[in-house]
């Protein structure tokens, strides 16, 4: 598979650094991992919008334990604020975040939001991840020319 962009020479080891400075998390073995799935990233995994250049694509990562998350471009990143995205994380489940509440609201939602060139195409919450995933997977069986 042909990357996506021209790296330099010392990418791999100066994306490292970064990320460790940055307060992410990884084992030798997820760094290669990682650093690999980011390489060929062509697409953000939120608003799956095409990164235009190897500049626009971020790591996501959890400020509070370093763990990391997604591969977005840099809107994403920055629109995130607090919203945790358990896309690929300890849920497993594509296209489903957990939100916290506001401070006078208890507990947590979870937004089903499906993108394609830049614009939902599902935008919707439900109050339990049991539900959620039932909306995203009825939702990808009633549509199957999108994901074919």
């Amino acid at each position: 598979m042909e990357l996506p962009f021209e790296l330099y020479k010392r990418h791999k080891t100066d994306k490292k650094c970064h990320w460790k400075k940055r307060g992410m998390v990884f084992t030798p073995e997820e760094f290669e991992k990682i650093y690999k799935k980011y390489i060929y990233a062509t697409n953000c995994e939120l608003c799956d919008v095409l990164f235009p250049n190897s500049r626009n694509r971020c790591l996501d990562h959890d400020h509070l334990t370093g763990k990391i998350r997604n591969i977005v471009c840099n809107k994403c990143n920055h629109q995130k604020q607090d919203r945790k995205s358990f896309k690929e994380t300890n849920t497993g489940e594509k296209y489903i975040s957990k939100i916290k509440r506001e401070s006078y609201k208890q507990g947590y939602y979870f937004r089903i939001q499906i993108s394609r060139d830049g614009k939902h195409i599902l935008n919707t919450t439900r109050t339990s991840f049991e539900k959620a995933v039932i909306v995203r997977d009825t939702f990808i069986r009633e549509h199957p020319e999108i994901y074919s």
